[in-house]
């Protein structure tokens, strides 16, 4: 570094902070310096470069904050929301792992805008951000970008900017809840949910499903269920006209279906897209996990002092798996009806006015 340091002109510490794209540095000075080490064949050593970053933040007397940022219509309206707990918990933990910790930032709070919410940050020395799940998805957010490494989490709610994230592998995930139900004898494997929800996972659940019905001889194929207007009104008409043998939705849809006597498993299966609540068979999206991954990703670019939007964003996946449950039990182990009823069943094209 001192070679560099000499024919540069600077001092060495303007090296050091040249290679971590310290914004205090000109722009022209770091590609001057950055082309003469590159001439020299002088490169810094990735793990020196991260061992000086944990060092700087021990001098500080508190952990580094990173903000989460909220959307919702109350402060606390995030918290009624089973994934965007577990996404902020396995973003915590890792915060902690990595020395530092989260500050909560509702972004619809009285007399505030995204251009507020930017000074309050740089005023406080927050440099990272994580955005949670938007309340309502489609929506963009207009953050001073270039003052910030971020990251969201879980899904595809974030309309823009186009920035890093970390989800659920929703596509492998529905593949996943195929496999292992067609496993346990099901053939009529049915998907149902609001547009809201798969606006949120950008349609790789239905993707997914209409790959694997591709290979499905036609009397067994179920037409998924995706409403604007989600109701017990439109899952209950769907589901006596098509007589799907299980579902997979969420606990909603399971309340619905009880409330009007369909008899789960004996005449339906049912298998939750995440398994939130115990009893159920479904699918384990990992959520924890993907919060942590999510962190990760802010504190990969801190280390780099990479900030502002991503010239290529990534999507950081975590796969899914299996959850057994009483809700989808091996078909031979379901108890046969004593009384039977008529059955109806679609001759496969897709449910209209849903």
């Amino acid at each position: 570094m001192s070679v560099v340091a000499t024919e540069a002109g600077v001092s060495q510490m303007t090296v050091s902070r040249c290679f971590r794209n310290d914004p205090s540095i000109p722009e022209s000075t770091r590609l001057r310096i950055k082309e003469i080490a590159q001439r020299l064949g002088y490169s810094p050593d990735p793990a020196v470069s991260q061992l000086m970053a944990r060092l700087r933040r021990s001098r500080l007397s508190f952990t580094e904050p990173v903000a989460w940022i909220t959307t919702h219509s109350s402060q606390d309206g995030w918290r009624e929301n089973p994934a965007s707990l577990s996404f902020f918990r396995g973003a915590s933990l890792r915060a902690g792992q990595l020395g530092y910790r989260l500050d909560e930032f509702w972004l619809n709070a009285p007399g505030m805008s995204a251009s507020r919410l930017g000074g309050i940050m740089r005023a406080r020395g927050i440099r990272g951000a994580l955005i949670a799940p938007l309340y309502e998805p489609g929506h963009s957010i207009d953050l001073e970008w270039d003052h910030f490494a971020i990251a969201t989490c879980g899904g595809y709610s974030l309309k823009g900017p186009k920035i890093h994230r970390a989800c659920s592998h929703h596509f492998q995930a529905m593949k996943v809840a195929w496999d292992s139900l067609t496993e346990l004898g099901y053939q009529r494997i049915g998907l149902a949910l609001s547009a809201d929800l798969d606006q949120r996972v950008a349609g790789l659940w239905v993707a997914s499903l209409l790959l694997e019905q591709r290979n499905t001889v036609p009397p067994r194929r179920v037409p998924p269920l995706v409403s604007n207007r989600w109701s017990s009104e439109v899952l209950l008409r769907w589901y006596h006209h098509y007589r799907p043998d299980v579902i997979i939705s969420f606990k909603t849809a399971f309340d619905w279906l009880s409330e009007k006597g369909v008899r789960i498993p004996e005449e339906c299966g049912f298998a939750l897209l995440d398994v939130e609540y115990s009893g159920f068979a479904g699918v384990d999206e990992r959520r924890i996990d993907v919060g942590a991954a999510a962190f990760d990703i802010v504190v990969e670019q801190l280390v780099a002092n990479q900030l502002g939007l991503p010239d290529k964003p990534k999507i950081v996946l975590t796969e899914c798996a299996w959850l057994d449950g009483p809700t989808a039990p091996r078909k031979k182990d379901i108890p046969i009806r004593t009384t039977a009823r008529p059955k109806k069943r679609g001759n496969g094209e897709p449910v209209k006015n849903c």
